[in-house]
């Protein structure tokens, strides 16, 4: 079950009856369950405290379940927030109409305990991946990674943990600007994503954790090849995002942070690839600091580059 013990439920119903069987059904999830009988006493707690789900009847007095939803979204504390709509109307039209403004699902009266908890759960469940994920490029985010190598070091198995960002990547969005250095992010998860899934094994997981910066864990045997194909790929690529100037030069003319003038090369990428082959990983903190060892040493070198923390302790 999903660990829920600082999950918040906001149950908006004006029937106590079916309150308290909400209440007792979620129960042994551990839930902070708050309720409110009205849709404006309901909205009033959601944006005083955003609850991390709500649970809206359909037929509310004064205002009903479908203008509770449509506030909600408009929202900007509320609008992300799942809502579950609960009816003991059948025709397709009320559900239609539910989704139309921003309902995220339905559960008809009466429902099954077992069936609102698993409805609960999964919708929980993609609120922490969404959350979690990149806006920019739409892979998972630090909680995921984190998860994911937590879970790798327990099972003991052949472990890599590639850490990909670029360099000269300031002096690129100086020049050019944040929405074409967007652009060149974005190209570069699709490039990781296409050769994890091409050369990768089949447990291979790609996060990305701000930035410019990604994380690709995979195994040993992979690492190499993978960064490899990576560079490649977006060497080949790299000059295209540049002026027909610039591109001739081969640099960028830019200023540093003294406002002295410098030229920067043109964008690359780095790896550091930490793995458990010469010593053991215990920890997802551990992890990122050797890396960014690796990485402070990568980033001297000229172009894109790649290096492997081998030391043993």
């Amino acid at each position: 079950m999903l660990n829920s013990t600082k999950r918040r439920i906001l149950i908006i119903d004006d029937d106590r009856l079916v309150r308290r069987l909400v209440k007792a059904a979620l129960a042994p999830d551990g839930y902070d369950i708050a309720e409110a009988e009205t849709g404006a006493d309901g909205l009033a707690q959601a944006q005083a405290n955003p609850p991390d789900l709500i649970l809206l009847d359909v037929m509310l007095p004064e205002m009903d379940g479908f203008e509770v939803c449509h506030q909600l979204r408009r929202n900007t504390v509320t609008a992300s927030v799942p809502v579950v709509m609960l009816t003991s109307l059948g025709e397709i039209n009320e559900k239609v109409q539910g989704l139309q403004i921003g309902a995220d699902d339905y559960l008809t009266k009466p429902f099954d305990p077992r069936e609102l908890r698993m409805r609960v759960e999964a919708h929980l469940r993609r609120r922490a991946r969404d959350l979690s994920a990149s806006p920019l490029t739409g892979l998972p985010g630090n909680q995921l990674v984190e998860q994911v190598i937590t879970g790798r070091l327990a099972s003991r198995e052949p472990l890599a943990v590639l850490y990909i960002d670029l360099n000269n990547f300031k002096s690129y969005n100086d020049k050019y600007g944040w929405l074409k250095g967007d652009e060149v992010i974005k190209m570069l998860a699709r490039q990781i994503m296409e050769v994890v899934l091409k050369i990768g094994s089949k447990d291979d997981f790609i996060g990305h954790i701000g930035g410019d910066d990604f994380v690709a864990i995979s195994t040993p045997a992979c690492a190499e090849p993978i960064a490899r194909e990576v560079i490649a790929r977006f060497d080949a690529v790299a000059t295209q995002f540049y002026s027909d100037e610039d591109r001739e030069r081969g640099h960028v003319d830019t200023m540093d942070r003294q406002g002295n003038p410098v030229r920067m090369p043109i964008v690359s990428v780095a790896v550091a690839i930490i793995t458990n082959t010469q010593r053991e990983l215990y920890h997802p903190l551990q992890i990122a600091t050797l890396a960014a060892e690796v990485k402070k040493y990568v980033k001297a070198l000229p172009g894109s580059q790649y290096g492997f923390d081998r030391r043993q302790k």
